[in-house]
């Protein structure tokens, strides 16, 4: 246990640092770092910006007194103390797309009052700065652990984690425990399994010049627009002037109809409002097409209806996961086949190949295949472990919420693909963005959190590092 004193002692050095730490995290947030999807060829496997703010958080940490390595521009890593265990700490430095609507300035970190906006400030650049505080905390105060601490430092979490599988490829030995500061507080002892795929849909139209929306797959769209030709601009402004997301532009020969959504992460949909479903309606109220485009229309109409799978024909649910959650998150046209993006988080008692399956059955009946199949499986472990009840004893005596429980979740954190992983913090769940329901979270517009929520996570991790030394970790 961590005795009152020294307790008392890393929250001064907390007090100390406050300016060091913001100053700091403006460097890294100042970075555009939007990964590339896949892995690319030379130096850059995904894009010169995740690079770049590789290069930029290497700097900073060795300022740190921390030994860091670059893995070939996949990740860092940095070790920290020694000890024949270890316990790794794994964020990421890549941020999702921007998209539209932003009030402040996303890649500058802005402070207003006890607000720090920006992207990534939650998700995940601020709570992994927070992690690395919390050792240097420790190191500076002769408090370092028995077990040694090993940081990783991704760049492709977004969109793919390609970073991590590299690490695991070329790490000698992985850690014993592992936690990741890219949740909620207080702990997810599971993971649900993550089912992505495309779905080619029959789009032959002449009046269809383009259909595209979406920015990332694991967003729900925000925007869609479709660009046609052969239509009365006039008249479909007229048709559609009730829909409050519709808007209609003529610009020379083709008419623009662009709908408006809400973007939120793939794992709670309910709390969005997709834009590709909001403009298949639309055009279809507009009654403009026939044949293949219709049914078209109908299908991406009927896919983003719903948000538990029923469209797809795999509503499935469970007790400690509760239900499957799909997203259609990207769209684009290309040789007369639309392509959209299906995002499943489904329970940790569900099997992805028998959930493929059944996906593949239901869609068929529209001309729809499904392609470009990827699949996550779940992960799960009890709450009731010594290492779950030190989390939450220690997340409790910082917090002083005794109404958080361990819990499971739909997003896929590094920790599904890790073994005996967490996470752990950094949102408060009971926190309401001042910004409103549709901004001012993760992957929103204007994307922020209090200052303090981000000291307090310094403070849980330097203390959990201490008292993990009275556990076995491996139970």
């Amino acid at each position: 246990m961590l005795s009152i004193e020294n307790e008392n002692r890393i929250k001064q050095w907390i007090e100390d640092h406050k300016d060091e730490f913001i100053a700091d995290l403006s460097k890294i947030i100042a970075v555009p770092s939007v990964a590339t999807f896949g892995v690319s060829e030379g130096e850059y496997p995904f894009g010169i910006e995740s690079a770049n703010v590789l290069a930029a958080a290497k700097e900073l940490v060795e300022s740190y007194g921390f030994p860091v390595k670059n893995l070939d521009n996949f990740c860092l890593v940095a070790n920290v103390g020694e000890g024949e265990e270890k316990i790794g700490i794994f964020g990421h430095l890549d941020v999702v797309p921007c998209g539209n609507d932003w009030n402040y300035p996303p890649y500058q970190l802005t402070v207003d009052g006890d607000l720090l906006i920006g992207r990534g400030v939650l998700d995940d650049k601020g709570p992994l700065w927070a992690s690395i505080f919390a050792v240097r905390c420790l190191k500076d105060l002769g408090l370092m652990p028995k077990r040694e601490i090993e940081f990783f430092l991704g760049g492709q979490e977004e969109c793919g984690m390609n970073d991590l599988l590299h690490y695991v490829e070329v790490t000698e030995k992985l850690p014993d425990v592992s936690f990741t500061p890219d949740g909620n507080y207080p702990i997810c002892h599971g993971e649900k399994g993550g089912l992505r795929f495309y779905l080619s849909v029959p789009c032959k139209d002449e009046k269809i010049v383009d259909f595209a929306g979406g920015t990332v797959r694991n967003v729900v769209a925000d925007k869609a627009v479709a660009t046609l030709k052969g239509v009365c601009g006039k008249a479909l402004s007229e048709k559609l002037a009730s829909n409050e997301r519709i808007s209609v532009e003529t610009e020379g020969d083709f008419v623009k109809v662009t709908a408006t959504g809400a973007s939120v992460h793939a794992s709670i949909p309910e709390n969005g409002i997709n834009a590709i479903g909001v403009l298949a309606n639309a055009l279809l109220d507009a009654e403009i097409f026939e044949g293949e485009a219709k049914s078209a229309m109908e299908f991406l109409k009927l896919v983003n209806s719903d948000y538990n799978g029923a469209a797809l024909g795999v509503p499935a649910e469970d007790e400690p996961s509760g239900k499957l959650t799909h997203v259609g998150g990207v769209i684009s046209l290309e040789d007369g086949k639309l392509d959209l993006s299906i995002d499943i988080r489904y329970p940790v008692t569900e099997n992805g190949d028998e959930l493929l399956k059944k996906i593949t059955e239901t869609v068929e009946p529209f001309g729809v295949s499904v392609n470009d199949i990827a699949d996550t499986k779940p992960a799960y472990s009890p709450a009731d472990s010594d290492k779950v009840r030190t989390c939450m004893r220690v997340i409790n005596s910082v917090f002083h919420k005794d109404h958080w429980k361990p819990y499971t979740m739909g997003g896929g954190t590094y920790a599904k693909h890790l073994p005996n992983a967490c996470a752990l913090g950094p949102e408060d769940p009971d926190y309401e963005s001042p910004f409103g329901l549709f901004r001012g979270s993760i992957h929103q517009a204007d994307e922020s959190t209090p200052a303090k929520l981000l000291f307090d996570t310094m403070l849980v991790y330097a203390k959990l590092l201490v008292e993990l030394d009275d556990i076995d970790i491996n139970k």
